[in-house]
C-alpha cells in the first residue's frame, strides 16, 4: 500500500517528531522509535531504519539526546536513547515554528476542502 504522505513532506521534521517521541520519558532502540512514528501517526510517518540510524547519531553529537548500550540476547547490543535538557529545548522551539507554519497552512487551504 502507498503511503498518504510523501517522505518529503515528512523528511524535515522527523528530528522534532522524534523528540516529541521522547519527550514523554521513555528510552527507547531505533526499531522502536520508528514503529513508534509509524503506530501514532498511523503510518503517516514511517521513516526508514536507514534514516532512522543516522538521525539518532546527529542528534546525540547536537546534544539532544543521550543512549546507552544494551545487551540483547547474550550477544546482540542495541543503543537506547532519551532525551536530553538541550533536546527538550529544541523541541519546544521546533513545537512553535510548527504551530505557526502548520496554521499559515490551514489558512490557505481552507477554501480547498
Amino acid at each position: 500500500m502507498k503511503r498518504p504522505v510523501e517522505g518529503e513532506m515528512v523528511k524535515g521534521h522527523t528530528e522534532m517528531l522524534i523528540l516529541a517521541l521522547l519527550n514523554g520519558g521513555a528510552s527507547m532502540h531505533g526499531y522502536l522509535i520508528r514503529q513508534e512514528l509509524g503506530d501514532i501517526s498511523h503510518e503517516v510517518v514511517h521513516p526508514s531504519l536507514g534514516r532512522i540510524y543516522p538521525l539518532l547519531r546527529q542528534m546525540e553529537k547536537k546534544g539532544w539526546l543521550k543512549s546507552r548500550q544494551e545487551t540483547v540476547c547474550e550477544k546482540r547490543v542495541r543503543n537506547t536513547y532519551w532525551i536530553t535538557s538541550r533536546g527538550l529545548a529544541e523541541l519546544k522551539v521546533r513545537a512553535k515554528k510548527w504551530e505557526l507554519f502548520s496554521a499559515g497552512i490551514n489558512r490557505l487551504l481552507t477554501n480547498c476542502k
